[in-house]
């Protein structure tokens, strides 16, 4: 899997973790992810660095900050994958 879809996976997941379905939900209405049904697996179309970042902004209009610190706990994990260019701004 693609190292920035496998962080919007984990995004989306924790953020489950707090909200339930509504965090799926809310995903999918960003452009440029495709979730399968059936196995919850995500794909990133376009330019992932900014579909990551409007992943976040998605979660940050409903729920405000908290949510983007939950995000940038997740994509601290992935600092040694991700090239700090490509990384959203909102998320460094």
């Amino acid at each position: 899997m693609d190292i920035f879809a496998e962080l919007a996976e984990k995004i989306i997941k924790e953020q489950e973790n707090i909200i339930g379905p509504l965090a799926l939900e809310q995903a999918k209405k960003v452009p440029g992810i495709k979730v399968d049904g059936s196995t919850h697996t995500i794909s990133l179309i376009g330019n992932k660095t900014t579909v990551l970042e409007n992943l976040v902004k998605q979660y940050e209009a409903l729920f405000g900050q908290a949510s983007v610190e939950l995000c940038k706990d997740v994509a601290s994990k992935y600092l040694k994958e991700i090239p700090q260019e490509q990384l959203p701004q909102v998320l460094r």
